[in-house]
């Protein structure tokens, strides 16, 4: 990569330190506002990563202009751009899926981002989301902590460790690997091209999308659905969202840096995405051969009276089941479900634990044929509150 003029005044050591430096911040004063102010939170919390890069540069005195490079964007630079972020997002589907697969409590986390992001004005949210990562993100991670990696010999061990950085900043344990992957793919382009202004225009696009997803899940009260499709059977479908992930960024690397590019990339990225595609159809029939037996939506109101919901289902075929369960409620009542088989004996027993607006559950159980009781139980501060259950059962 190439080299600032003044590059002895920054060291590797300094971008850990100064990325340690950005998450302290992130995890008080930023979390302090994003509580209290919400989306002007979230605006002055951006301010301040782009305050702290221009800061650092001023302080170590070196070039704004070098830390920061703009230049011409050429059309083959934009078409590598697009492909590498398709192959970028590609990826991250399949990651999402495994992660939310994995562990499904975690998926809780897209509703209350969702929540909290789109509720409100929509044309504001997406300038919020979209216009201000991709200047103040780049310029602190893009540019001043990536400048002090520059004097690393090996192109691919910077990507690596910006796009690792990159993915512990957004402190989300479901969404670190595809944000990892994100920070990874904005970092090569700035290595290969010393551009970020095409770092930030695919920052720019990349949430965008996502912005104007978001919306218009808000808008259709779809967010809900998010969550129940990180089941095992459905992973096979993440597959087929993203098995051209491979190809497309290897089209990205040869639009983008084609001298540093082998054609044999290409045999590669082929067999990783015939895997991944034969993968996909392999699950996703196999999920299908496991038909659906419950796929029922629960609402109702909590009263004093009246604080559980009942659902029966009947099995016809003994094997291995998944049983998932998302609610919507309010993030401060208490509830549990509960599943009996017809002689009473309980199967399942759980808190669907607080503190979250929607809070999702998966397990696996042998079930044998005959009539099973779901119930959902209100406990304190559950009366008065309006929850949404998506039982599922395949």
């Amino acid at each position: 990569m190439q080299k600032l003029t003044n590059q002895e005044r920054l060291k590797p050591w300094m971008g850990i330190v100064l990325f340690a430096v950005l998450l302290a911040l992130f995890l008080t004063v930023c979390t302090y506002m994003q509580e209290h102010w919400g989306m002007t939170g979230l605006v002055l919390t951006e301010v301040l990563f782009l305050a702290v890069a221009v800061g650092f540069c001023l302080i170590r005195k070196v070039s704004i202009k070098e830390v920061f490079p703009i230049k011409k964007v050429t059309v083959r630079e934009i078409f590598g751009c697009l492909f590498l972020l398709l192959g970028g997002q590609g990826f991250s589907y399949v990651t999402v899926g495994l992660v939310g697969m994995l562990f499904p409590a975690w998926s809780s986390e897209t509703a209350e981002l969702s929540s909290f992001l789109y509720s409100g004005n929509a044309l504001l949210a997406f300038l919020i989301v979209s216009v201000t990562p991709a200047i103040c993100e780049e310029a602190i991670h893009r540019g001043a902590i990536l400048s002090c990696f520059r004097s690393i010999k090996k192109d691919w061990v910077i990507v690596l460790i910006m796009g690792l950085l990159f993915g512990i900043n957004h402190m989300s344990p479901l969404r670190f690997m595809a944000t990892a992957i994100l920070g990874g793919v904005l970092s090569f382009v700035v290595v290969k091209r010393n551009n970020i202004l095409l770092s930030a225009l695919m920052h720019f696009a990349n949430n965008a999308f996502s912005a104007l997803a978001g919306i218009y899940s808000a808008k259709t009260m779809a967010s809900s659905s998010v969550a129940v499709s990180f089941t095992p059977d459905m992973f096979g479908i993440y597959l087929l969202m993203g098995f051209t992930a491979p190809v497309f960024l290897v089209l990205g690397w040869l639009m983008i840096s084609p001298e540093t590019h082998k054609k044999i990339n290409f045999l590669f990225a082929g067999i990783l995405s015939a895997v991944m595609f034969i993968s996909g159809i392999a699950i996703t029939v196999s999920g299908q051969l496991n038909k659906t037996i419950v796929n029922s939506t629960i609402g109702y109101e909590v009263t004093e009276d009246s604080k559980d919901a009942l659902m029966d289902f009947s099995v016809e075929e003994a094997r291995t089941y998944t049983v998932t369960v998302v609610m919507s409620c309010n993030k401060e009542a208490e509830y549990s479900f509960v599943m009996t088989d017809d002689d009473g004996n309980v199967l399942i027993d759980t808190e669907m634990s607080k503190g979250s607006a929607m809070r999702p559950f998966t397990t696996r159980l042998d079930l044998s044929e005959g009539l099973y009781h779901t119930e959902i139980r209100g406990g304190e501060g559950s009366v008065g509150d309006k929850p949404e259950i998506q039982i599922h059962v395949n």
